[in-house]
């Protein structure tokens, strides 16, 4: 089921990403160049963080000299040309990785994103403080919140504010049913059971590379809930799906370049 609706997606954003290519006539005989590196490149405040837990890793394309960057756990190098990204199978996360990565890229070059590389430093621990005075700012603090993947800039600036109205969610083994931050880590396979219990939902924009928020996303707009991305990987896919009226998603990625 995750992944048919994975694949109808990428599919839906593969045909409006060729629209805006053939908009701006972009040529597809231009190159594009990708490659990884690892977290310990990017100075993070801690090593809770997914990027030094070795559970993902930042893939990064290049286009013209613009960067696009995402988050995944199947990362590889690459070196082709454009066309060559429209033809990828994006059934694999390895293509769709890069393919999320190039748009990323492109769509930052013609001007219609920002937005697409990552924080470094303390940046992702303030990224938490800026978030929950948007969240107190736009909701209250009654609020009731589901934050899917865990970040620990996040959840340290939220839990004081938000108690028990915050529910946090991940996949990784080293993290489900544990406390962080004084709030129990729930497994992330019971997220479509926990949307119907909440208000508002973060959801982790690797999670669209990985094909396992489309089916969050879609629960979502049935019930009624607002749906925040956050992090730099699906800035892309969040811009072209907004920007048709095909799904009401905000973005949120405060320090991102």
């Amino acid at each position: 089921m995750v992944k048919s609706i994975g694949l109808l997606y990428n599919g839906l954003l593969r045909n409006l990403f060729e629209l805006v290519l053939k908009e701006y006539n972009v040529d597809l005989d231009e190159e594009i160049v990708c490659w990884y590196k690892t977290g310990a490149e990017l100075r993070l405040p801690k090593d809770e963080y997914a990027l030094l837990r070795g559970k993902e890793i930042l893939l990064t394309c290049r286009y013209r000299g613009e960067i696009g960057q995402v988050f995944t756990i199947a990362p590889r190098s690459y070196r082709g040309r454009l066309k060559s990204i429209l033809e990828l199978d994006l059934g694999h996360i390895q293509n769709n990785s890069i393919f999320h990565a190039t748009m990323n890229a492109v769509l930052k070059y013609l001007g219609l994103i920002d937005k697409t590389e990552h924080c470094t430093g303390e940046e992702p621990k303030l990224c938490g403080y800026l978030l929950s005075r948007k969240l107190l700012s736009d909701y209250g603090q009654t609020v009731k919140v589901l934050h899917i993947g865990y970040q620990p800039g996040h959840i340290e600036a939220l839990a004081p504010f938000f108690h028990d109205n915050l529910i946090v969610t991940d996949l990784a083994d080293q993290l489900i049913w544990q406390k962080r931050h004084g709030r129990l880590i729930v497994d992330g396979v019971l997220n479509k059971y926990l949307i119907a219990q909440v208000d508002v939902i973060l959801v982790t924009a690797s999670s669209i590379v990985n094909n396992t928020a489309w089916e969050i996303i879609d629960q979502a707009r049935i019930l009624g809930k607002k749906v925040i991305v956050y992090g730099i990987s699906a800035t892309a896919a969040v811009y072209l799906l907004r920007s048709k009226g095909i799904v009401d998603i905000q973005q949120y990625c405060p320090y991102a370049k």
